[in-house]
């Protein structure tokens, strides 16, 4: 039995967008309006961070093309440096990166669901978010048309609203071109763009390589797996900058500096306070779409992981009747709830930070090393603007996991030691492997 593969395009680039666009656009811009005093560097940010995006999306669509299976990057790392490297990006997604992102996602839910619901106790709202995982995680084990059908649902949702937002906002909104204004007296960021301000940029752009996890469930992957990210990280980057052009447009940067709910304070401003709660409904969304993309992905990187013998067994086990890696689905639930419970999850996220940097850099790496190593491999899609567009990308990334190793380096050495911990356990799973006869290397 194989996983089922009933991702079309659409599908697979929905995806793409529904794990992008979470909460993170409806809040970093206050944060970058307090570091970018400038309305060209504030927009600018925006359209650079989608470059990089591409970048990124470019790079990784070669990838993808030659490796359509579940996994995404832990397949990418595997053919380019060894199975060791896979494994520990799977070790890091198993016990922090997944479930914790997760557990963040719900308890981000319910704060949104608040206002709606009558909540006045942490373990009512402990409570809600253990179903929201559950409920979730239901639909993903119930087979791959459940879950794609949820995320088509919840990303256009989204979608509409946006881009209502975005034409209403600038035809009919109550707000001015005068926020664009750029006078000579204002100082010009360029330190800034390249330092915190590009990294919360890149964080709020994460996740745009959501549907090569799924590269075994997607048709026709040598051409629609590269193309849903090429088609997610476009749409991504320009929704993103309309977005923040909306936003300057209701409200100069000084009123935008510092806010937090931005959607919320600019849909008031623009419109009325009764449009505020419609984007509300979209951030609702939006995290729904990323929650339920969360769990499609994480799971079937533990499924590859499984397949390839250096994880449980039990992983790789797919339903008789839904197809899909319940197991896995099952056992990210259980993590992630846990995480809820004791409410420790921010501290392993902050930990991981510059090992999620670091595992880009390396996949982007892994790029160049199979163009040398393997040039015969069979390549659907071949990046446009090879080496520059891979090299570039990698530089970006370097000087951002750089610049958070500069500010937390005690916390990035932790996350680099946490990565490290699976060695003993991958060695362990190879030497069972061999006892038996079974196993890669």
């Amino acid at each position: 039995m194989q996983l089922k593969r009933d991702l079309n395009l659409a599908d697979a680039t929905l995806l793409v967008v529904g794990n992008v666009v979470g909460a993170g656009i409806f809040t970093t811009s206050g944060f970058l309006a307090k570091e970018l005093s400038h309305p060209l560097f504030f927009i600018g940010i925006w359209v650079l961070g989608g470059l990089v995006t591409l970048l990124g999306a470019l790079t990784y669509a070669e990838l993808a093309g030659m490796y359509p299976q579940a996994g995404g990057d832990y397949q990418f790392l595997k053919a380019g440096y060894g199975l060791w490297a896979g494994f520990l990006l799977g070790w890091v997604n198993f016990w922090i990166i997944i479930p914790g992102s997760i557990a963040a996602l719900s308890l981000a839910l319910v704060s949104y669901l608040k206002p709606f619901l009558i909540l006045n106790d942490q373990l009512l709202e402990q409570g809600l978010a253990l179903g929201i995982i559950i409920f979730f995680s239901w639909i993903n084990y119930r087979g791959i048309h459940w879950g794609k059908t949820s995320q088509d649902f919840f990303t256009l949702g989204s979608l509409v609203i946006l881009i209502a937002f975005i034409a209403g906002g600038l035809i009919w909104g109550k707000g001015s071109w005068d926020h664009f204004r750029i006078t000579f007296s204002q100082p010009l960021p360029f330190s800034k763009i390249f330092g915190s301000a590009m990294i919360a940029i890149i964080f709020t752009y994460s996740g745009w390589f959501a549907s090569a996890y799924l590269g075994s469930e997607i048709k026709n992957p040598g051409r629609n797996l590269p193309l849903s990210l090429l088609l997610g990280t476009a749409i991504i980057g320009i929704l993103y900058t309309l977005i923040n052009v909306t936003y300057l447009y209701a409200l100069p940067l000084t009123g935008l500096a510092g806010i937090v709910n931005v959607g919320q304070e600019t849909a008031t401003a623009l419109f009325n306070f009764m449009i505020s709660t419609v984007i509300s409904v979209a951030i609702i969304l939006a995290i729904c779409s990323s929650i339920n993309a969360t769990i499609m992905a994480g799971s079937r990187i533990f499924y590859a992981m499984s397949e390839d013998k250096i994880f449980w067994s039990f992983l790789k086990r797919l339903h008789h009747r839904f197809r899909t890696p319940h197991l896995a689905i099952l056992s990210q639930t259980v993590l992630a709830a846990l995480l809820v419970c004791l409410g420790t999850f921010d501290h392993l996220l902050s930990y991981v930070v510059f090992i999620m940097i670091i595992i880009s850099v390396a996949t982007g790496a892994a790029h160049l090393i199979l163009r040398w190593n393997k040039p015969g491999l069979s390549r659907p899609y071949r990046t446009w603007g090879y080496p520059i567009v891979p090299v570039l990308f990698i530089i970006v990334y370097l000087w951002i996991g750089w610049q958070i190793f500069i500010e937390k380096p005690s916390t990035s050495l932790v996350g680099l030691l946490l990565a490290i911990s699976g060695l003993p356990f991958y060695f362990f799973w190879i030497k069972s492997n061999k006892s038996i006869g079974g196993g890669k290397t």
